[in-house]
């Protein structure tokens, strides 16, 4: 049995044990971290598997009918917060357990069944530590909000730090920014929910000076049509933006694991581009990368966790 140790999240990360805080560890401390490697005949088959998804599978990204998926997959966690009135409710239906996982260019599979909701957790604490508290904002916009699972793990924090912080979610379907409201009323939380279409974006939807903006794996489902959206950022003038998206980019051609995930993205349409034209705006002077990390975590076809963050010149 192997263990994923804090050294080990360090490196995901691009950061030193020592810079994560004490509530980052603490929930590391708190989280069964131990897998065992696939390998030998089990990897074999395993790519097998895959190989036969790839081939067979129909979905594409940004097709109109994956409107009416999306608008009815917000609508089964609004229907369960409603019934439940807890924060499991807001868990994506796409983060499973007892799933394999995508590790280090490896493929492992971790004893905890809530492996990949534990490690998202840990993704949330840092983005909080360093994006939000770190950057002393008052407002934070999640683009693409879904089930509110972000911005509820966000505000908890502030609750525990005593912060004084807006949460604006947004999405293009009204099932999620229904569910934002509902939450907001339940919990008497300062949370606003709205519609927006990050496609072709709404100028008169006012961003707040001294604010966040970030979205989470929601780009990846633009079809490559992100650049209004940037742009849009770009003229609100946020003060600090991020994403967690896929990003092909960061993969090479050279090894099958990756060459599996380029197939994968590629042929299901999710974005690309977003990585190449943020440099290329750094490049312009027109904003300041931050942080660009591959943090070499993902579920079985494709790791969908990769952070950029960049603040607006």
């Amino acid at each position: 049995m192997n263990t994923i140790t804090l050294k080990d999240i360090a490196g995901n990360f691009g950061c030193a044990a020592t810079d994560f805080s004490e509530r980052f560890i603490s929930f590391y401390n708190s989280v069964d971290m131990t897998y065992e490697s696939i390998d030998g005949a089990e990897y074999d088959n395993l790519l097998l598997e895959m190989l036969k998804k790839i081939e067979s599978d129909s979905q594409v990204i940004g097709a109109p009918e994956r409107t009416g998926v999306w608008l009815a997959g917000w609508q089964e966690n609004l229907d369960d917060f409603r019934s439940l009135k807890t924060r499991e409710a807001l868990v994506p239906r796409f983060i499973r357990p007892n799933k394999v996982i995508r590790y280090k260019k490896s493929f492992i599979k971790p004893s905890n069944p809530y492996f990949e909701r534990d490690f998202a957790r840990l993704v949330q604490i840092y983005m909080y530590d360093n994006f939000i508290k770190g950057e002393e904002v008052s407002n934070v916009y999640e683009f693409g909000c879904g089930s509110s699972f972000n911005l509820m793990s966000l505000y908890d924090l502030t609750q525990e730090d005593d912060l004084q912080v807006t949460f604006y979610g947004s999405d293009f379907v009204p099932s999620s920014a229904n569910l934002v409201n509902e939450l907001a009323t339940h919990f008497d939380a300062p949370l606003h929910g709205s519609v927006f279409n990050m496609i072709e974006p709404d100028y008169s939807y006012e961003i707040q000076d001294n604010s966040c903006v970030f979205t989470f794996g929601t780009i990846e489902q633009l079809d490559s049509k992100f650049k209004n959206y940037v742009n849009f950022l770009l003229h609100k003038k946020p003060q600090i933006c991020f994403h967690i998206e896929p990003t092909v980019e960061n993969y090479t051609e050279d090894t099958l694991f990756d060459y599996l995930q380029i197939k994968f993205h590629t042929q299901r349409g999710y974005t690309q581009g977003l990585v190449p034209y943020l440099e290329e705006l750094a490049n312009d002077k027109k904003i300041e990368i931050v942080k660009k990390q591959r943090l070499n975590f993902g579920s079985q076809y494709m790791e969908g966790y990769h952070l950029i963050a960049w603040r607006p010149l």
